[in-house]
């Protein structure tokens, strides 16, 4: 029990610094996304936290099994390279009694990836989606401050002297917006200027794309450098601000709970359900690979055999993602569907923990005896 709780610590421990640093590269991608978003003005500043939160389960269920795979070729690489797997095995401690106590804790972290999977990420993923939703009918002006010049996507720039109604209205707007070169071939480095009495924003029901109105002010449209402007006055113009993401606005089906799409005939469906159940499967066949390919010689280092392990994970990964993608678009029959790729990896670890064993059988052949008489003693040499 002590060796058990001694392997678990190290493997754990591993897995947890392992898992920290996977987080913290995905988080700050998933990070600069959200960033982009506010700077579009379609999501307040407010949520940022509560989003990033929401996204934790999706991106734990994907690493956690890659820092648990990664763990047991670190913690156990470590053990091989300073003897100490050596002594527990001079001691009777048998790599049958490794595999199962490493099983132990993978049928732990199984259960966590499993819950991420079947139960919290499509939880999430639908709130996270609410607070997009909501975001998207808000017609205030909550990322716009006051008396500061800002940027936005698609080289926008936006002034305003005070914010009214709730943020609801602005007050001396002055806008600035780069052109596109499509409509004509002038327009390449145009930039339209455009100054009003008050703004405010509309939101198009149907096409779902965001307008600011503008009142009472003028357009200026032109190069710098160039002598061909164009002043236009107005009562009201409306500016495109964003259009509406259709990709986002769709329910996807990751966004729907596992008891929803369980008995579903949908091929998406099935595809997602397979995908949930993937994960804490795939924990369980990769904990298989990673004992016998975690052991190294003293000398060796226990970094020689990371890379190709990493790139057959990889390659684990990828074949249940391409699958995925070839059920949900009538492709492949589902009864097939992610169950091959399981298959085949779980034989490729079968063959890994008995490959010592073939080998050994293949190796080991009975040598014949010299004379006839199996009782005659061998020749005592003289020098």
């Amino acid at each position: 029990m002590i060796i058990f709780r001694y392997l678990l610590r190290e493997v754990l421990l591993t897995m947890t610094a392992v898992t920290l640093v996977l987080l913290l590269i995905i988080l700050g991608g998933r990070f600069i996304k959200l960033f982009e978003d506010i700077a579009e003005g379609s999501l307040s500043l407010d949520f940022l936290w509560s989003l990033l939160v929401l996204q934790l389960p999706s991106v734990l269920e994907l690493i956690l099994p890659l820092g648990f795979f990664l763990a047991i070729m670190l913690a156990y690489g470590r053990l091989y390279q300073e003897n100490e797997m050596g002594v527990l095995m001079a001691c009777g401690f048998t790599p049958t009694r490794l595999l199962l106590y490493t099983l132990c804790a993978g049928a732990l972290v199984a259960t966590i990836v499993g819950s991420f999977s079947l139960w919290l990420t499509p939880n999430s993923e639908a709130k996270a989606a609410a607070i997009f939703e909501k975001q998207k009918r808000k017609v205030d002006f909550s990322a716009i401050k006051p008396g500061r010049f800002q940027q936005f996507s698609g080289g926008q720039v936006v002034y305003t002297e005070e914010l009214t109604d709730q943020n609801t209205r602005m007050r001396g707007v002055f806008l600035s917006q780069e052109l596109d070169g499509d409509r004509r071939e002038k327009s390449d480095g145009r930039t339209a200027v455009f100054r009003a009495e008050q703004g405010y924003q509309y939101l198009d029901e149907k096409t779902g794309s965001r307008f600011l109105v503008l009142e009472n002010g003028a357009r200026t449209e032109g190069q710098v450098g160039q002598k061909d402007f164009n002043i236009l006055t107005f009562e009201r113009y409306a500016v495109r601000l964003a259009e509406d993401n259709k990709d986002r606005n769709r329910i996807k089906v990751r966004q729907l709970p596992t008891s929803q799409i369980w008995s579903s005939d949908n091929p998406q469906h099935i595809a997602g359900v397979q995908w949930r159940l993937s994960l804490p499967l795939m924990v369980i066949i990769v904990t298989l690979m990673a004992v016998p390919l975690s052991y190294v010689r003293p000398r060796q280092g226990r970094f020689a055999k990371l890379f190709p392990a990493v790139f057959l994970h990889i390659f684990y990964l990828s074949g249940l993602i391409s699958v995925q993608g070839m059920i949900e678009k009538g492709r492949l029959d589902p009864a097939i569907g992610m169950w091959s790729v399981h298959l085949v990896f779980f034989l490729i670890a079968m063959l890994l923990v008995f490959k010592d064993t073939l080998f050994n059988k293949s190796s080991s052949k009975p040598s014949k005896p010299n004379s006839s008489n199996p009782t005659d003693k061998p020749e005592t040499v003289q020098s």
